[in-house]
């Protein structure tokens, strides 16, 4: 039994490897509570693991044609996910204490008109798509996908905005993403390539 479910997750892994968007969200399905269990051991900011978690299954979806082929998928999603949050917290604490400023060339840089009207083509067209993809999702489903991916809310301000709890907004926004993998592949295309 434990053999035969060891064997479809590495078939799951390896549609992964060949870009099937619904392998990854069933790969998500199956690691998500044990994922979130094991980051909450390395960071108490529930928050900051969600966050890993998701930038871990976008970055499975951005590098699919370089993922290694495994033979235990589970080890491979708990090991990455524990060197993002410890580089995560790493990262605001360079952030906060200002020991990395940027290159003079980086900090002075500014954008073409062409640069800026390209940037905006192209936020226009993802934000056109994303709507699109969105359409038959409840209200409230779309306001949190709004707040969290258009805005770049926290879920504490998303549950402040759409009054209700932290956790209410999560599983809002889990749903509406897990309705579009369910519904369309083509949107959870979209929406992952939003964040790329």
């Amino acid at each position: 039994m434990l053999e035969n479910q060891n064997n479809n997750e590495i078939a799951l892994w390896n549609e992964i490897r060949k870009g099937n968007v619904l392998a990854l969200g069933e790969v998500y399905d199956i690691y998500i509570d044990d994922l979130f269990s094991y980051g909450i051991q390395f960071s108490e900011d529930r928050n900051h693991v969600m966050d890993c978690i998701h930038d871990l299954f976008l970055d499975l979806y951005k590098y699919q044609s370089r993922l290694a082929v495994t033979t235990n998928v589970k080890y491979y999603l708990l090991t990455s996910l524990k060197r993002k949050i410890i580089r995560g917290h790493k990262s605001k604490l360079t952030y906060y204490t200002n020991e990395t400023p940027l290159p003079n060339n980086q900090r002075n840089h500014i954008p073409s008109p062409e640069e800026e009207l390209i940037e905006m083509e192209n936020e226009w067209l993802r934000s056109h798509s994303l709507l699109k993809a969105t359409e038959f999702l409840t209200k409230r489903q779309q306001k949190g996908l709004s707040l969290r991916f258009y805005e770049k809310r926290s879920y504490e301000e998303i549950a402040e905005i759409m009054n209700t709890s932290v956790e209410t907004s999560r599983t809002i926004i889990y749903r509406a993403i897990k309705s579009l993998r369910k519904n369309i592949v083509l949107p959870i295309v979209i929406l992952v390539s939003y964040f790329l």
